[in-house]
């Protein structure tokens, strides 16, 4: 491939994270709306984040599997036509049960897209600079989380205040989308991205593959070789209850900023859960410094620490405070998950590809957390739930005091890119 050809294959790979992004933070800008133009409960509302990461448990490994058997670029446009499907079935039949269904389709394609992704930018970009272009996508990850809720915010309030001079967009849009369901129009914006990114991926020459051969015997032992392995173990309990935590804060944040701060979810609370979100994508950078300088233990137990104490605030002090402080435990959880994925990469001498894919199914955290805080939530009210969330973060600051990696070193390299 010719070096602008890769270019445009990097650029393309880094609008798949932006829309991954966009998918991601949208779903929880809109948990607030949907409790309200569904009638549902907490416990109700958080199977729907539930049924979006639950498919990565489903999704992961076969994903994996055919990308040895098939192109990047089917794969690719087929978990693109998947989430356009997923979009598609939220918008147009608008109810609880048909929403649970898309979410996990959606969740499935976006499991797809991650997959893929990621091998095929190390083949573009090549090795030596895979660890720079991994950081560049958990950035434009950010980015698109962090304008998702925007978007939200934006589209909603001129759909709410109509006037004689709307635009065309939404002139047109409003004859598809019922009254008090004006949220949706999010979902109708995303669903024209996807079809953008489909042309373009249609229109992009992606490098040929070596088929890769069938996995033997010895491969599928591997699998239980690992989970013999206590750290093994330990690692991914961590790394489910880090995407518990994640999760837990971004469905919930809009709606405790409404219950008990009576902020606007549409508009408010969208700004705020967007801030999480960009903190959570650029603490990155601070974290490379950190990890540049100090131990991965160390930071690790820093960082867990100042999140624990931002949280306190966020959840106990006066709404000034707590419109900062909470989003803030954002930019202290970026560093988790890539620390915690290099310590259990640095535990083993060998198999760290197998091992790498086991660890990312730990994504199915993001499933509960939101669970089972909307469940303590119908019984004992949002803001006592939310203390849910000290577990987890306890889970990942006991990591600094028993990790034990055969490989000590203070930078996590490649490891950076994130579930």
């Amino acid at each position: 491939m010719t070096t602008v050809q890769r270019g445009k294959l990097i650029a393309l790979i880094n609008l798949m994270f932006f829309l991954v992004g966009m998918l991601v933070s949208i779903m929880s800008a809109l948990i607030p709306d949907m409790i309200e133009g569904f009638h549902i409960s907490y416990t109700v509302a958080a199977t729907l984040p539930f049924a979006f990461y639950l498919s990565f448990t489903f999704l992961s490994v076969p994903a994996g599997i055919a990308n040895e058997r098939f192109s990047s670029k089917k794969i690719l446009l087929f978990s693109l036509y998947l989430v356009l499907l997923g979009v598609l079935l939220f918008v147009i039949f608008l109810n609880y049960s048909t929403s649970l269904i898309s979410l996990f389709i959606i969740g499935s394609a976006v499991a797809i897209i991650q997959v893929s992704s990621v091998p095929l930018l190390r083949r573009v970009c090549g090795p030596d600079n895979f660890a720079f272009h991994s950081t560049l996508n958990q950035l434009v990850y950010g980015l698109g989380a962090f304008l998702s809720p925007h978007i939200f915010s934006f589209l909603t309030t001129n759909f709410v205040n109509k006037g004689s001079k709307q635009p065309f967009f939404f002139y047109y849009l409003s004859m598809v989308i019922a009254d008090g369901y004006e949220w949706v129009s999010a979902y109708w914006f995303i669903a024209l991205v996807i079809v953008v990114i489909i042309l373009i991926t249609v229109l992009t020459k992606f490098p040929l593959k070596e088929q890769a051969a069938r996995a033997s015997k010895e491969d599928r032992n591997t699998y239980w070789a690992l989970l013999k392995n206590k750290y093994v173990i330990f690692y991914f309990i961590v790394l489910v209850a880090y995407a518990s935590c994640e999760q837990g804060n971004a469905v919930w944040m809009s709606k405790f900023f409404q219950d008990y701060h009576l902020l606007n979810p549409a508009t408010t609370g969208a700004s705020i859960l967007s801030w999480y979100w960009i903190l959570l994508s650029f603490g990155c950078l601070i974290g490379m410094l950190c990890l540049k300088l100090f131990d991965s233990r160390r930071v690790l137990a820093v960082f867990s620490i100042l999140a624990i104490i931002s949280f306190t605030l966020g959840i106990y002090a006066n709404v000034g405070i707590a419109r900062i402080a909470y989003p803030l435990v954002g930019l202290f959880e970026s560093v988790m998950w890539p620390i915690i994925l290099s310590l259990a990469i640095n535990s083993v001498n060998q198999n760290h590809e197998t091992l790498t894919g086991l660890m990312f199914t730990a994504s199915i955290g993001g499933a509960f957390g939101p669970l089972i805080i909307g469940s303590l939530g119908d019984y004992w009210g949002l803001h006592f739930s939310l203390h849910y969330i000290y577990l987890p973060l306890l889970i990942v600051l006991s990591v600094a005091f028993w990790a034990k990696p055969l490989i000590n070193n203070k930078t996590i390299r490649n490891t950076l890119a994130r579930k």
